[in-house]
C-alpha cells in the first residue's frame, strides 16, 4: 500500500513539473509586442518622407508653371473673342447692307447661326464678295481658328492642373503618414540615441568659396539653427532644396526647387573635385546640400532638426553651379 502511494506521489510531482514548464514557454514574449526600432529603422522612415516631400515640391512648381500658363491663355482667349467678335459683326454688316442692295435668298440666314463654321460657310457662298471682303473673310477664318486652338490649349492646361493637385494631395498624404511614422518610432529609442541623432553642428564657417558660391554659403551660414520644415523657403524655416534655391539665388543664381531639378540644373563633378559652393546629394537625388570644403556639408536635414553642418557620409552625387 505505502509503495502505491509512492508511485502516485512521484507521478504526480512529475505531472507539476511538466505544467509548470510548460506554462512557462507560454510567457516569454507578450503576443502583442512590437518589433524592435533601431536608430536605421527611423532614419529611413524619415528619408521616405522627404521623397514624397520633394515630389510635391516638384509638383506644387508643376502647378505654378500651368497656373501661369492658364493666366496667358485666358488673356489671349479674351483678346481673340474681342478681335472675333468685331470681325463678325463688320463682315455681317457689310453682307447684310449687301443684301439689301442685292438679295441673296436662303444663304444669308447662315449669318445669324451661332455656330462660326456654318458663320464661314454662308459667307463663303456668296459669289458677290469683292476682293477686301474676301481677305476680311481670310482674317477672320484666322482669327477664329486661333481662339479654337487656344480654347483647345486652356482645357489641356486645366485638366494637366487638375491632375497634378490630385497627385499632390496624394504625396502629402503620404508625407504625413511616413512622418507620423518616423516620430513614433524615434520616441521609441533609447534617449541616448535621439540624443545623438538630433545633435548637430552648428558652428559657422566664414569666408568660404568664391563668386557666387561664397555669398550661397555665406546665406546658408546664416540660416544655421533654423529648423526642418517639409516645402519650406524660408525665411525662418527650410527643407533641403529650399535651402538651396534660397542661398544660390541670394547671389542672383536662379535655380529649379527639387533636389533632382537643381541636379539636373548643375554640372555633374567627381568627388576630387570638390570644391566651396558645390552641390553634394544623395544617389536617390532626394536630398541635397552645399559643400563647404573640409569635407563639411552645409544642410537642411529633417524634421526635428535645424540647419546644421555635417560631414561627406551618405552623399554620392556632386555638381556644380555655372562653369
Amino acid at each position: 500500500m505505502l509503495r502505491k502511494n509512492a508511485v502516485s506521489t512521484r507521478t504526480i510531482a512529475i505531472v507539476g513539473t511538466v505544467v509548470a514548464v510548460s506554462a512557462s514557454l507560454f510567457v516569454i514574449a507578450p503576443v502583442n509586442a512590437e518589433p524592435e526600432v533601431t536608430r536605421k529603422d527611423v532614419e529611413a522612415a524619415f528619408h521616405r518622407a522627404e521623397v514624397a516631400n520633394e515630389v510635391v515640391n516638384g509638383l506644387d512648381e508643376d502647378q505654378a508653371r500651368l497656373k501661369r500658363r492658364l493666366k496667358e491663355a485666358k488673356a489671349e482667349i479674351a483678346d481673340l473673342t474681342s478681335k472675333y467678335d468685331v470681325q463678325r459683326d463688320e463682315l455681317g454688316s457689310a453682307i447684310v447692307q449687301q443684301h439689301l442692295e442685292q438679295p441673296l435668298g436662303p444663304t444669308v440666314s447662315l449669318l445669324t447661326s451661332s455656330d462660326s463654321s456654318d458663320f464661314i460657310s454662308g459667307l463663303s457662298a456668296i459669289d458677290a464678295l469683292n476682293t477686301n471682303r474676301a481677305d476680311a473673310l481670310e482674317t477672320f477664318d484666322a482669327t477664329r481658328t486661333s481662339l479654337e486652338k487656344r480654347q483647345a490649349q486652356l482645357a489641356e492646361h486645366e485638366a494637366a492642373l487638375k491632375k497634378s493637385k490630385k497627385a499632390a494631395d496624394k504625396e502629402r498624404d503620404k508625407i504625413k503618414a511616413e512622418y507620423r511614422k518616423a516620430k513614433a518610432d524615434f520616441e521609441r529609442l533609447n534617449p541616448s540615441i535621439q540624443a545623438a541623432m538630433n545633435g548637430g553642428d552648428y558652428t559657422p564657417i566664414e569666408n568660404a568659396g568664391s563668386g557666387a558660391g561664397k555669398q550661397a554659403i555665406a546665406f546658408a551660414m546664416a540660416q544655421l539653427g533654423e529648423p526642418y520644415v517639409y516645402g519650406a523657403t524660408g525665411p525662418n524655416s527650410w527643407d533641403c532644396s529650399g535651402l538651396v534655391l534660397r542661398a544660390y539665388g541670394s547671389a542672383g543664381v536662379s535655380m529649379p526647387r527639387t533636389a533632382r531639378a537643381q541636379v539636373g540644373a548643375t554640372r555633374r563633378i567627381s568627388r576630387s573635385e570638390l570644391r566651396p559652393g558645390d552641390l553634394v546629394a544623395y544617389g536617390s537625388l532626394s536630398h541635397i546640400g552645399i559643400y563647404l570644403g573640409g569635407g563639411k556639408v552645409i544642410h537642411a536635414p529633417r524634421p526635428g532638426k535645424r540647419v546644421e553642418i555635417m560631414g561627406l557620409n551618405g552623399y554620392s552625387v556632386f555638381t556644380r553651379v555655372g562653369g
